[in-house]
């Protein structure tokens, strides 16, 4: 019962009044690509937020807890020194089992497949590096004009997850194209 109420406010969540176009019109949770996340949050709030560091520091991240009964935590991609704090990435996690996380999946990237008008797919099998063990995650990409939109499963090692206190999860992100360029081919350099 749970899990059917889960999906359908997941559900509900994607749901628009337009087909989407572009990564812009996707929405998790009403925020979208290109929104000011001072719409959402406060300023202190956003500060006070755990960062996302990358080696190359043009972009960095910040992960904040969701309060709210779908997502577990939101994490979100700025510009440095950009003070509006422009939504270049934005993701919602749900902490749940592998298995369970296998069956929501589906039902997500089905849901997210009927708001939008004009997709490529690409399903896949990431494997983490060597030192995660045998961690590895199934994901779904769905390509739209402006980014991409991914869906996936985190499965992590049993050490990991007893060391590090990692927890499998559901991962909904967008993306555009000038972060995931960045994210490609910038930020571990």
């Amino acid at each position: 019962m749970k899990r059917l109420l889960l999906i359908l406010i997941l559900t509900l969540s994607f749901q628009s009044l337009t087909k989407a176009d572009d990564i812009r019109d996707f929405e998790i949770e009403g925020m979208s690509i290109g929104d000011s996340l001072l719409d959402y949050f406060t300023k202190d709030e956003i500060i006070s937020a755990g960062d996302v560091v990358y080696n190359n520091d043009e972009f960095y991240g910040k992960e904040i807890d969701a309060n709210n009964d779908v997502y577990q935590k939101f994490s979100f991609t700025f510009k440095k020194g950009d003070n509006k704090f422009l939504i270049y990435q934005l993701k919602g996690l749900i902490f749940v089992s592998y298995d369970e996380c296998m069956k929501m999946k589906k039902d997500v990237v089905n849901d997210i497949k009927k708001v939008l008008n004009d997709f490529s797919e690409n399903n896949y099998k990431g494997n983490y590096k060597k030192a995660y063990g045998k961690s590895f995650a199934e994901v779904t990409d769905l390509e739209v004009k402006g980014g991409s939109i991914r869906v996936w499963c985190d499965t992590f090692d049993k050490n990991l997850e007893l060391t590090k206190y990692w927890d499998d999860s559901l991962s909904i992100d967008a993306s555009n194209d000038e972060y995931l360029d960045w994210l490609n081919n910038k930020a571990y350099q």
